[in-house]
């Protein structure tokens, strides 16, 4: 819709726009007659009228069109002590403005401007809850765990689920303590599992976790089976294989020995 200008408002145009930015005369004209027009208004109306403000696109070197000069002035003289909120909020009663929390902190920074808050508590500072504790609303107390209640997602021991890493995992105790099947079942025939040492499955089959199918190998040797792609789905051939990384092992630990 057109906006329409009576001749009070006329007059003032040709009068305060010389000189000012369109912010400014927007802000001005805004405050004085109270009513909302933008800065893009005001440059139309400059444009259809033929009113030039003497300044380079409506504002003056090294100014904002979003923060004009006297709006620059007023944060400077105020931001002490203030949060961008609060800046914001006094920016938008004095100039009849719609300033945010995130563009003042904008402002801020390419003004080199510090409001002095550091964030914490001052000395002395007495907490909003202070001797609250224990304190509660009546009836909420009927939305809390009952003593001995069991969460709906805990399983039993003995439960075995498949990890992200591709391996079973099975619980061997309350509250939440879990083991890898494989090494468990190593560990039940041959006790720990030697430092450096890894448990893998001859037949490359994670679920099959039986002792006959798990072997012990060095990390060194691991490394060789599967840089070598010697991993077969045959027990045999992984164990022919295992045995060949052991040879290529300790042929490089030869070699170096010998340099």
């Amino acid at each position: 819709m057109k906006k329409v200008y009576n001749e009070e408002h006329r007059a003032f145009f040709l009068v305060f726009i010389p000189g000012h930015t369109d912010n400014e005369v927007a802000n001005e004209f805004n405050r004085r007659f109270d009513i909302q027009i933008t800065p893009s208004k005001v440059h139309a109306y400059k444009q259809n009228n033929r009113i030039k403000s003497g300044t380079k696109k409506g504002r003056s070197k090294g100014e904002s069109e979003l923060f004009p000069r006297t709006v620059r002035d007023y944060i400077r003289a105020n931001n002490s002590g203030k949060t961008a909120k609060q800046m914001a909020d006094l920016l938008n009663r004095h100039f009849n403005a719609s300033y945010t929390s995130s563009q003042i902190k904008g402002i801020r920074a390419r003004m080199h401007l510090v409001s002095g808050l550091t964030g914490r508590f001052k000395r002395g500072h007495i907490p909003a809850n202070k001797g609250m504790k224990g304190v509660w609303n009546k009836g909420c107390e009927k939305g809390w765990f009952k003593k001995g209640h069991i969460p709906h997602n805990r399983v039993a021991v003995g439960t075995e689920v498949m990890s992200t890493e591709g391996y079973l995992k099975i619980k061997i105790a309350e509250p939440d303590v879990w083991v890898f099947k494989h090494i468990m079942e190593w560990e039940k025939h041959h006790g720990s599992v030697p430092e450096n040492c890894l448990i893998s499955f001859k037949d490359g089959d994670h679920y099959n976790c039986k002792i006959e199918n798990l072997m012990c190998t060095t990390k060194a040797e691991h490394a060789i089976l599967n840089f070598q792609e010697m991993r077969f789905s045959s027990p045999e051939l992984t164990e022919s294989a295992l045995t060949i990384a052991k040879l290529k092992h300790r042929i490089r630990e030869i070699q170096k020995e010998q340099k």
